[in-house]
């Protein structure tokens, strides 16, 4: 019988940084399932049709990872640490689009009455 050494072969196109990538990722993939989930758990139990969770639910996520990086920055700003930029996205996810809407329409109505009153 010919016995086989086991030889530790090198695998020279094999580089363990490429997976580096995905473990980036996390934080990402991680905020979109909490604020989806929280989302769209907030609008069935304030009594919305599953259809009007869903959507809801899928802008509140998109709306949330579009901040996050501005979350991060605020957080490196203040030295505070990364996991507090998490926060205010699930806390816009709980609130709900429809509450982000009514404070967009405020603060356009305040820019709209400051930008007529300085043209005249």
């Amino acid at each position: 019988m010919n016995k086989r050494s086991k030889e530790k072969r090198t695998m020279p196109n094999r580089d363990p940084n490429n997976w580096q990538w995905l473990v980036n990722m996390i934080p990402y993939l991680l905020l979109s399932a909490a604020t989806f989930t929280v989302g769209f758990i907030t609008v069935l139990h304030n009594g919305g049709p599953w259809t009007k969770a869903l959507m809801s639910a899928t802008v509140g996520t998109i709306l949330s990872l579009s901040l996050y990086p501005v979350f991060l920055w605020v957080a490196a700003y203040y030295q505070l640490p990364e996991e507090v930029a998490f926060a205010p996205c699930v806390f816009l996810a709980i609130m709900g689009v429809e509450w982000v809407r009514n404070k967009a329409d405020g603060l356009y109505e305040v820019l709209v009455a400051f930008i007529t009153k300085w043209l005249k």
